[in-house]
């Protein structure tokens, strides 16, 4: 039987805000937002106040609900955190994107059609997905020092362990950022740079640009729940956080392979997507990584590396839009 862990307990929901409990102590409960459009949600959420005064990190996962491995080492690190042995505070909203989990909704919240992690900071004028990035974002993001932000491979995505960061332009937030990517340990450290095309409103862009220091760590594959990156992520929050002096111990070394161009490849026609490598295969520029076939079996367009790189992640299902994302060529 699995055991609730024997910290001190002050349990309590919240309304719109979430306040601390006594140091030394875990608080668990729902939160809820006043906003009428999020009236029938609720988010499950735990703090973790320290015996002693530190950072506050927020710990967030499942704005991509079908991302298991982020989602449950986030519930597994939270619950097993002792109060006396941290220092600050650890407030963690395991599931962001509440209304896609039960229907397993990838990358969408099934109410709007929209990507949460496309509109943050939010608008508390704009539609559902927009007024709950804004609510989650004053409330648990904007008041933390640090934001970890925990995802990985989607239904329809095979990838191979990676940290983001957003390059903010402000040196201060950047390099804490660089830092704590560094300490959460995984093979590689991505740094998102401003570009046209490029994504936005992601967690990271959102945080950097409030000064928050912020990674969003990556990993698992398609949808599936599996130890050893659940594993990979609970020791990399722990690693992290024994980084910015929240907890003792030896922080460990971690010298991840730094990536500055991030190109995201987009299908030119909608078919069958036959990549020709797999994730984590070095790729040289203009080396052939797969094809769009039509339904005839007719090949419709042929896919270039755009660059000498390492491939951090690929759409593994063949049902492909035009316009739709096909793989991701990091480069150094």
């Amino acid at each position: 039987m699995n055991q609730v862990p024997p910290y001190p307990r002050d349990d309590a929901d919240a309304l719109d805000s979430i306040a601390f409990p006594a140091s030394g102590t875990v608080r668990r409960g729902n939160l809820r937002f006043s906003r009428p459009e999020l009236a029938d949600w609720s988010w499950p959420y735990t703090v973790v106040r320290g015996t002693e005064d530190g950072p506050h990190v927020a710990l967030i996962s499942g704005v991509h609900p079908a991302e298991y491995p982020a989602i449950e080492s986030n519930i597994r690190f939270t619950r097993n955190l002792d109060p006396s042995r941290l220092r600050g505070t650890v407030v963690s909203l395991p599931l962001v994107d509440v209304p896609a989990f039960l229907p397993r909704s990838p990358f969408v919240c099934p109410i709007d059609g929209k990507n949460p992690n496309r509109y943050f900071p939010g608008d508390p004028n704009g539609s559902f997905t927009e007024i709950m990035d804004d609510a989650i974002f004053r409330t648990v993001i904007a008041p933390a020092d640090t934001l970890i932000d925990l995802h990985g491979g989607d239904m329809v995505e095979a990838l191979i362990p990676f940290s983001i960061y957003s390059v903010s332009g402000n040196e201060e937030v950047d390099s804490r950022s660089i830092a704590l990517g560094r300490g959460f340990g995984l093979p590689y450290l991505v740094a998102s740079k401003p570009q046209p095309g490029g994504i936005g409103g992601t967690t990271a862009h959102a945080a950097a640009a409030a000064g928050i220091p912020c990674i969003i760590a990556e990993a698992g594959s398609s949808g599936l729940l599996t130890e050893p990156e659940t594993q990979m992520m609970v020791d990399g929050i722990e690693n992290a956080l024994r980084s910015l002096g929240m907890l003792d111990g030896e922080v460990a070394s971690h010298d991840p392979v730094e990536i500055e161009q991030f190109s995201w490849l987009r299908s030119p026609a909608e078919g069958m997507w036959y990549p020709s490598i797999a994730v984590g295969e070095q790729v040289r520029e203009g080396q052939n990584i797969g094809r769009i076939g039509n339904l005839y079996g007719d090949t419709l367009a042929e896919i270039s590396a755009p660059h000498d790189g390492v491939v951090l992640f690929i759409t593994s299902a063949p049902a492909m839009p035009h316009d739709g994302l096909m793989i991701a060529v990091g480069g150094t």
